[in-house]
């Protein structure tokens, strides 16, 4: 089994999809609501998607496409990047397991476009450390992660990503901590310059900050899906860490910032009043235990430990719909 979605075959591509979509499909029996907690660009739209389209089989559908989306981004990310190597559907396979195993999130949420616009940031992030030279990608990344917080407000946490990398890894200059600044600022400018000449509304430009920086403390509604998955990708962090020291600096270095991401949304877990930050954590979840099972040694290990996660995937789907 390992063997075959460590091919590069059309058919491998074909076979996750088909998971993808089979593990959603318990979502059909009842259309869930669209999911815009957190969302500050739907809102300020006045709800047109929630109040436009009907709640039917269009709103599952829309999240399985997202969805499907953000796991192929991964392979986009690890052809740009050769974290794994160059051809690899690992990272897809393992995204849409980690996903389709909670079944609790599956609906459309902001969060899965904030997913997409998080891995741009990273793929420019991480292309910034092939030249010593002046990057402007630390002005592109954190106007990606600025878009971002429309969709999903708790974004600007991803900013501390932008400020480690300079911090250790840069060469010390300053103008890319002000590219930093002057990127995150570009989107709300826009935004403010929009409400100001069309609205001519300062209220609605207050209530626009306050609603990205409303934070809700409080600890996540973990389910057994979430703890088996969350303990599975604690192991899987362990054995990258160790196993990347013998990668190139290139590679490891855009490893610790998978792990950096990793850790920053575990910490806005305690801010966001929903599960879908589980979105956000499987992207560099993902990206670590493919390396794990890119480089495991023992074929017969690497497959019984995917057989595992599977079987993990079906128990939860099990446990869900048997509890619904």
């Amino acid at each position: 089994m390992l063997s075959f979605f460590r091919s590069t075959g059309i058919i491998v591509i074909f076979a996750i999809i088909m998971i993808g979509v089979l593990t959603w499909l318990h979502v059909f029996r009842i259309p869930e609501a669209f999911d815009l907690t957190g969302n500050i660009l739907l809102n300020t739209l006045n709800l047109w998607l929630a109040t436009s389209i009907p709640v039917t089989w269009f709103n599952t559908w829309l999240g399985i496409v997202l969805f499907l989306v953000v796991a192929f981004m991964l392979v986009y990310a690890n052809a740009r990047l050769r974290l794994i190597e160059k051809h690899s559907y690992l990272p897809a396979l393992c995204y849409v397991l980690l996903i389709g195993g909670v079944p609790e999130i599956h609906m459309f949420s902001p969060a899965i476009i904030a997913t997409v616009l998080l891995i741009s940031a990273f793929v420019v992030l991480v292309e910034s450390f092939e030249s010593e030279r002046l990057s402007y990608g630390f002005f592109t990344a954190p106007a990606i992660i600025s878009f971002a917080t429309f969709f999903y407000q708790y974004m600007f946490v991803y900013m501390l990503v932008v400020w480690i990398i300079l911090a250790a890894w840069r060469p010390g200059y300053w103008r890319e901590w002000v590219f930093s600044v002057l990127g995150f600022a570009l989107p709300y400018f826009f935004a403010f310059s929009w409400f100001f000449l069309i609205d001519d509304n300062l209220n609605k430009m207050s209530i626009l900050i306050n609603k990205m920086l409303a934070l809700q403390f409080g600890f996540p509604l973990l389910s057994v899906s979430f703890a088996v998955f969350f303990v599975l990708i604690i192991i899987t962090l362990g054995y990258t860490l160790r196993h990347i020291a013998s990668k190139k600096i290139a590679v490891r270095t855009s490893y610790y910032v998978l792990v950096f991401i990793a850790v920053i949304t575990v910490g806005m877990a305690f801010i966001v009043p929903d599960n879908t930050f589980w979105y956000l954590l499987a992207f560099p979840a993902s990206f670590m235990m493919s390396c794990y099972f890119a480089s495991v040694k023992s074929m017969r290990w690497g497959n019984v430990l995917l057989a595992i996660f599977f079987a993990g995937v079906i128990g939860a789907q099990a446990i869900f719909l048997f509890a619904g």
